[in-house]
C-alpha cells in the first residue's frame, strides 16, 4: 500500500497537470487500484517455465520429503567413500558454482536462509521455502554449461553407490512417495536442460 501511494503522490517529470488542477487535490480512485494491480501481479508476471515446474516439484515430492527422518546421521556420512573421489565431487561443483549466475545464485542463497529460519524440531521445511529452494536451485543449473552439470552428476556417482543407496534410502520412506518425487525430479531437470545455457 505504501508504494501505491507513493506513486499516487509521485511528481510527473516531464508532464505537467492539467490547467487548473493540481496533484495535491487527490487523484483519481482508478490510478490507485490500477496501480495496486500492477504492484500485486508483479511477481506472477516474472514467473517462468523453471519456476513452474519447480512448483509441479515441489507439490509432488513434498509427502516424500516429509517422511524423511532429517534428524538422523545418515545423510551426513558416506561410509566406505574414497576421499580422492569425495574431493573431486566438491572439486566439480566449486567450478560448477564459480559459472553460476550471481543473481541467480544469491537468489539460491537467500531462499536457503529463509528456509534455515523456518526448520522445525523435526528439521522439516514449510512447502513454500521449498518451492522457492527448488526454484532457486533450476535457475542455478541453468545458468551454468551442461557439461559442468554432467561432471558434478559423475564425479557424484563415483563415490555413492546409488543401487545399494538408493534402495536402503527408498526402504526408510513410502516407496509410492518416494517414485513421484523420482518422476517429478526428473520432468523438472528436463525443463531446467531445456532453459540451460
Amino acid at each position: 500500500m505504501v508504494a501505491v501511494l507513493a506513486l499516487c503522490h509521485w511528481l510527473p517529470a516531464f508532464v505537467p497537470p492539467p490547467a487548473g488542477q493540481s496533484l495535491r487535490h487527490g487523484v483519481h480512485m482508478s490510478t490507485a487500484v490500477g496501480a495496486a494491480a500492477v504492484l500485486g501481479a508483479a511477481p506472477a508476471a516474472f514467473a517462468d517455465k523453471i519456476d513452474d515446474a519447480a512448483t509441479k516439484l515441489s507439490e509432488a515430492s513434498y509427502p516424500f520429503l516429509k517422511e524423511i527422518d532429517w534428524t538422523s546421521n545418515v545423510y551426513g556420512s558416506l561410509p566406505n567413500a574414497n576421499p580422492v573421489k569425495v574431493l573431486a565431487v566438491i572439486n566439480n561443483a566449486l567450478v560448477m558454482g564459480a559459472s553460476m549466475d550471481s543473481a541467480a545464485l544469491k537468489k539460491g542463497v537467500l531462499a536457503h536462509a529463509s528456509a534455515i529460519g523456518h526448520v522445525d524440531s523435526k528439521g522439516m521445511i514449510p512447502l513454500p521455502d521449498y518451492t522457492a529452494i527448488n526454484a532457486a536451485i533450476g535457475h542455478m543449473v541453468a545458468s551454468v554449461p551442461k557439461n559442468q552439470v554432467i561432471d558434478v552428476f559423475n564425479a557424484a556417482g563415483d563415490v555413492v553407490r546409488k543401487e545399494e543407496v538408493g534402495a536402503y534410502m527408498k526402504s526408510l520412506v513410502n516407496s509410492g512417495d518416494a517414485e513421484a518425487a523420482y518422476k517429478a525430479f526428473w520432468e523438472f531437470k528436463d525443463v531446467v536442460a531445456a532453459a540451460q545455457r
